[in-house]
């Protein structure tokens, strides 16, 4: 079977389809929108697998159905697509599926929605124009592959459009192996070490709540607070980014927690990033990997679950009993108080490994690259693909 893949975040996914010999892959990715954590990636430059270019440039937005991408979409027997890619694989008659990875369903097709998260003049008609090709090609498509989790569910049902099935996110395990030479040795000293690499946005915005971009980050830091007045030396890692709206707030509300000598900021030292290597470090050197608190989750669960690591957030109890019948490892608050509660309890280091290990159990049974993989040929095989 002959399949094209499409956007920055389907590199694993690809890896894992190119596992089986009887898959023709490949990967497009555009030049403009190349993430630094894949350019340590060896298979990046396998120019037979992965295909960088300005697939997505303006002409070709413009003008979807003569661009470069659209051509090379439709010699193969079947596209997954997502970010822009639903622009394009509209016009390649080929059959094609959207796996959202956030924006590209949740903002990307309600420019009117959406309009306070970018700057006013050409940023309005771009997002336009962007939108208006974007709701076309997600209508097109044979299926949405998303988790069911609200802001998905509510922007698909605004598009007249239902999640057809959910694709879970896969997940490099060897390179978020927990007994890999961890470079720069533990994060901190004191009782606990914590990393939180969620971006800062704890401002109650209606549109960043439904759209699922509400981290909810002051839950960490009032928690952490709790947990020093009842005496327990945690430490904190954050990243330091210019896509944290809200990171000028955080260090004012840890300064006024008296939190700042337990609060450590971590730049990448370039505006791209950290690679992939460089944040599974971080990963591995903490105690405690803490996600975010608005209701789902994404890669910093898993990455932080692949690495052994007990990771803390707050997810749906009614969607992860519907996606994962067998239970979750993530441990979860809702207020301050069960923050600190989670973090006394992983003060003893004991209950730190029996956590992180079934952590990283759960996602090589759920999210290794290899397990979602096969698990997209039955869906696709389900559907007639071969």
């Amino acid at each position: 079977m002959r399949i094209a893949l499409y956007g920055p975040y389907m590199f694993e996914l690809a890896v894992g389809l190119r596992e089986n010999p009887s898959n023709d892959v490949r990967l497009f990715l555009d030049e403009e929108t190349l993430p630094r954590s894949l350019l340590a990636e060896p298979q990046i430059h396998d120019s037979g697998f992965v295909r960088i270019g300005p697939w997505a440039n303006r002409r070709a937005i413009l003008r979807p159905r003569g661009a470069p991408i659209t051509r090379v979409l439709a010699e193969f027997d079947v596209a997954l697509v997502t970010e822009l890619g639903p622009i394009f694989a509209q016009h390649a008659e080929t059959e094609y599926f959207f796996i959202p990875t956030g924006w590209d369903l949740t903002c990307g097709p309600f420019p009117i929605r959406s309009r306070s998260s970018r700057r006013r003049g050409f940023g309005d008609l771009s997002a336009a124009v962007i939108a208006i090709r974007m709701r076309s090609g997600i209508r097109a498509a044979i299926g949405i592959w998303g988790a069911p989790f609200a802001p998905f569910r509510t922007a698909a049902e605004r598009l007249g459009r239902q999640l057809t099935d959910n694709l879970p996110q896969p997940i490099d395990m060897a390179l978020f192996d927990p007994g890999r030479e961890l470079v720069g040795g533990r994060a901190t000293e004191g009782d606990i070490s914590i990393f939180h690499p969620s971006r800062m946005m704890m401002t109650e915005d209606r549109f960043h709540v439904e759209t699922g971009q509400w981290k909810r980050n002051d839950l960490l830091f009032e928690g952490v607070a709790l947990a020093v007045a009842d005496g327990i030396d945690a430490r904190i890692r954050l990243l330091q980014r210019a896509s944290s709206p809200d990171q000028a707030r955080a260090r004012e509300m840890i300064e006024d927690l008296k939190l700042t000598a337990q609060v450590e900021w971590v730049d990448a030292g370039t505006p791209d990033g950290f690679t992939w290597s460089e944040l599974a470090d971080l990963y591995r050197s903490s105690d405690l990997v803490v996600d975010e608190f608005g209701g789902w989750f994404g890669l910093v669960a898993l990455e932080g679950a692949a690495c052994g690591r007990p990771v803390l957030n707050r997810v749906d109890p009614l969607v992860m009993e519907e996606l994962y019948p067998d239970g979750y490892p993530f441990l979860q608050a809702s207020d301050a108080e069960q923050v600190a509660e989670v973090i006394v309890d992983l003060v003893d280091p004991g209950r730190r490994r029996e956590v992180g290990e079934a952590s990283r159990e759960w996602v090589l049974r759920h999210h290794d690259r290899s397990v979602v993989a096969r698990r997209t040929e039955s869906a696709l095989a389900g559907l007639g693909f071969s």
